[in-house]
């Protein structure tokens, strides 16, 4: 019995070798090397079986070009000729890491792509298959069962991405079915999943406009630079020349507006401390760098990562809150600007008696923030594609790239937080668009309180309430999670996750830290104005509640992610949070302002801070731009520790910093300076005198005076 089993399996093995062996044969390309005697043993890249599913595969192949180029892939195996075992050695054919969750199995993109040695050629007959066939990369969909999940420990079906070095004649449909033979995997695969080229970029109308607009720019850089080196060089008297720079005409400003010298020198000039204002430059500063510490480490845990539960694991823990919990430092410069509103506008509304003509403050703002947030958006919408490439570079950059074309005018409006919230263009700009709505309820409140106190801080205390109450009512209602909570996979684009687009970023979710700091300028101005200092017993226990609440609203979150939670957990941690850490923060802003806060006030106030302080709406601007290159030009699945992180989260923040210095040098700087001629036409003869003389305070020459992140 064994041995007819035996011989019964060698004929049909022998047949079925014959038959496919007849199927591939019938192409020309086959017949050219019918004589060959190679065996797969002597390639040591394919077994007998991976043979036998390749040559299986062509016959389902339906265009023709595709399954010759296959053909001559596989004849190019046989004969061990490099181009072709290049080809093999850069693709995935078996997973490894998946039960560890290592989702992205990349293969060797740039091998794929690299140009083969020349092959020598023994004969006339043999000249056809030796040559190279033109490949693409294609970074294809691959369904795993019965994979273990290490969060819940139940085995479930993974989406796996495979990278995959194929002809280039092969469209999409032909390469899905020839890798769902050969690989006998569920495989899907689309014309966008594949590139031809690692740097692919046909040049747009629209890149060519973008590149003179930034060629323009740059020159007038250089002009306005030399024209100052020129007055540098011809002034004899330093004091003469201090003069000329100090002389705030419309003239000078204009002509060295552009000037690198200029503006360097106003980026790192110290702040005057008016209105006790200098050590928010600290709070601002580092507030920043929490907030790009917890891009990075968001976008580190949507790529490729070796050791994907580092990241799951560490989240469950109260110490990684500052990084998980990291949304809560913009909270902060909603509060501070708010804060800055109040008390720079008072002023000016008791200097000019309530006349004061909100339609410029509006005007005025949209100036300031417009012109280097569209510089940012042009980027995205032009060039940003042709700066590098990877596995997953055209992917993701080319997503960003679609939604900013579609929905690049709702940023410049700020409204794309409401309106088409699922095809947001640039992730960050959200914050953009909430602060710009609450910037224009803020001059009524403000009108109000100085034209009616009573009915004014009524107003204002009914809007806080209702604000702090809304995250309770909408978790609740919703039942959705007590805050951004991301996992790997909505890390690699953070829309996809349905509460990002539909709470975390929409302006009544986040109102109330506005309000608040609206509330403590009041408090902080009156204080100033009548002198007031509080009791020393009452600052002690102001001081260890708000470290309380600020300590418990940061560090709790890892709580969520250990272990399941209810409705009711999720609304009172999703309401009592954020109200907690606004009223921690506003009783800092309010103690270091008004003289409350001894060697916490000289620690912020320093002089270090002041550069950073003035770059960060320029850093919070170019952010995306670094997390998204870092992210997305990567080759291989990285292994990730707390050294590693560490260094990453450091050197995706100087990046940052450095990109928001070029931006503000260039564009953001020059342009305020230019804002300040246009919006003095607004004003009358001494309301000019007086904005002249503001302009050496302590906000920074070179960012907004609501100091927007």
């Amino acid at each position: 019995m064994p041995r007819y089993r035996y011989g019964r399996n060698l004929s049909i093995s022998i047949c079925l070798w014959f038959a496919l062996l007849a199927t591939a044969t019938s192409d020309p390309v086959f017949q050219k090397v019918q004589e060959q005697k190679s065996t797969l043993e002597t390639t040591g890249y394919l077994t007998t079986h991976e043979l036998q599913l390749f040559r299986e595969s062509l016959q389902f192949i339906k265009d023709e070009s595709c399954r010759r180029a296959l053909n001559a892939t596989l004849q190019g195996l046989l004969s061990n000729a490099q181009w072709a075992v290049s080809m093999l050695d850069a693709s995935v054919r078996t997973p490894v890491g998946i039960e560890s969750q290592v989702i992205h199995q990349l293969g060797h993109f740039d091998q794929c792509f690299q140009k083969p040695l020349p092959q020598p050629v023994t004969s006339s007959e043999t000249i056809d298959f030796l040559q190279p066939v033109p490949v693409q990369y294609c970074l294809v969909d691959v369904t795993i069962s019965g994979v273990t999940s290490m969060e819940t420990n139940v085995i479930e079906t993974l989406t796996s991405r495979w990278g995959e070095c194929v002809p280039a004649v092969c469209g999409g449909s032909d390469v899905e079915i020839y890798l769902q033979h050969s690989l006998q995997r569920n495989v899907t695969v689309t014309d966008k999943m594949c590139q031809s080229q690692p740097h692919e970029t046909s040049i747009t109308c629209g890149m060519i406009i973008y590149a003179l607009v930034l060629a323009f720019f740059i020159f007038l850089t250089i002009l306005s630079t030399a024209y100052h080196l020129y007055l540098i060089k011809s002034r004899d008297d330093e004091n003469s020349l201090s003069k000329t720079m100090k002389d705030n005409n419309t003239r000078n400003i204009a002509l060295l507006s552009f000037s690198i010298i200029e503006n360097t020198k106003k980026l790192f000039q110290p702040s005057r401390d008016q209105s006790g204002l200098k050590p928010l430059n600290g709070i601002k500063a580092l507030a920043m760098v929490f907030i790009l510490f917890g891009h990075a480490a968001t976008f580190i845990y949507g790529s490729p990562m070796y050791n994907v539960n580092f990241i799951t694991e560490n989240s469950k823990s109260a110490l990684y809150g500052f990084i998980t919990n990291s949304l809560l430092f913009v909270d902060i410069y909603l509060l501070l600007s708010g804060y800055l509103f109040f008390r720079l506008v008072i002023v000016e509304l008791e200097r000019r008696k309530g006349k004061l003509n909100p339609l410029v403050l509006y005007v005025g703002r949209y100036i300031r923030l417009t012109p280097a947030y569209m510089v940012v958006i042009g980027f995205y919408m032009t060039w940003f594609t042709s700066i590098s490439s990877g596995p997953i570079w055209r992917e993701r950059i080319e997503l960003q790239q679609d939604r900013c074309l579609q929905s690049w005018w709702l940023n410049i409006l700020y409204v794309n937080n409401y309106i088409n919230s699922d095809k947001l263009c640039m992730f960050q700009s959200w914050y953009l668009s909430a602060d710009t709505q609450l910037f224009f309820v803020a001059p009524m409140v403000l009108f109000l309180i100085y034209k009616c106190r009573k009915i004014g801080l009524a107003v204002l205390t009914a809007l806080t309430l209702i604000t702090s109450a809304i995250p309770f009512v909408v978790t609740y209602v919703e039942k959705v999670q007590p805050t951004l909570m991301v996992s790997s996979r909505e890390a690699e684009d953070l829309l996809k996750s349905e509460y990002y687009h539909d709470n975390y970023i929409k302006t009544h979710m986040r109102a109330s830290a506005y309000f608040i700091g609206l509330a403590v300028g009041y408090l902080a101005h009156v204080m100033q104005s009548k002198r007031i200092k509080l009791p020393k017993y009452l600052v002690r226990l102001m001081w260890i509640l708000s470290c309380i609440m600020a300590i418990g609203s940061m560090f709790s979150l890892g709580r969520f992610y250990a272990a399941p939670f209810t409705n009711i957990e999720s609304t009172l941690y999703g309401g009592f949070h954020k109200l907690c850490w606004n009223l921690a923060i506003g009783w800092l802003v309010l103690a270091v302002t008004t003289g409350h806060s001894g060697w916490v006030r000289r620690m912020l106030s320093s002089r270090f801070f002041v550069p950073f302080s003035r770059l960060t709406y320029c850093a919070y601007l170019c952010n995306g731009t670094v997390e998204l290159y870092n992210t997305s030009s990567i080759r291989i699945a990285e292994h990730t520790g707390y050294l590693e992180m560490a260094n990453a989260m450091t050197a995706h923040t100087l990046n940052t910093f450095t990109l928001g210095f070029l931006l503000c040098l260039v564009f953001e700087s020059p342009l305020h300076a230019l804002e300040r001629i246009f919006m003095r036409q607004f004003n009358s003869r001494d309301t000019s005198k007086k904005s002249s003389k503001g302009s050496s305070s302590d906000e920074s020459p070179s960012t907004s005076e609501e100091q927007v992140p």
